[in-house]
């Protein structure tokens, strides 16, 4: 719940970016103004997929162990780990994506990490966005 508090200051932190970064991608060149266009949807849909994912598995994992992983744990805690883990995984993977397509793309456009395409499918931390203030 308490990453969920974050998420004012981060649209906040959002909208200065996409105020200020236009201006940095003009110095940097045309290819810098392409990166972010490329990167935004890309990484927005390959966020939301890979934040879905990953904490859905990481959360059904981790509340059938609390449960006790017997059958009622794995019973009740697959379930709801699935569904926390993926609306929340999801929505910060979403947010992750569209940062990242607009940061990285301008820094490093078209690269695997401005469209969040980099590492192993399932090895992918939308949290982190919330965890260090950004999210490279």
């Amino acid at each position: 719940m308490r990453k969920l508090l974050h998420l004012p200051l981060a649209m906040s932190l959002l909208l200065t970016m996409v105020i200020a970064k236009p201006a940095k991608a003009m110095e940097k060149g045309p290819l810098s103004i392409i990166g972010p266009i490329v990167g935004v949807p890309v990484g927005a849909v390959m966020g939301l997929l890979r934040g879905s994912t990953a904490k859905a598995v990481e959360h059904s994992d981790s509340i059938s162990d609390d449960m006790g992983d017997g059958f009622v744990g794995n019973l009740i805690g697959t379930p709801v780990g699935l569904v926390v883990g993926g609306v929340t995984g999801g929505i910060t993977g979403l947010l992750r994506g569209v940062i990242d397509g607009v940061v990285i793309g301008i820094d490093d456009p078209l690269s695997p990490e401005s469209a969040s395409l980099s590492g192993d499918f399932i090895d992918f931390d939308p949290y982190e966005l919330f965890e260090s203030g950004s999210s490279q």
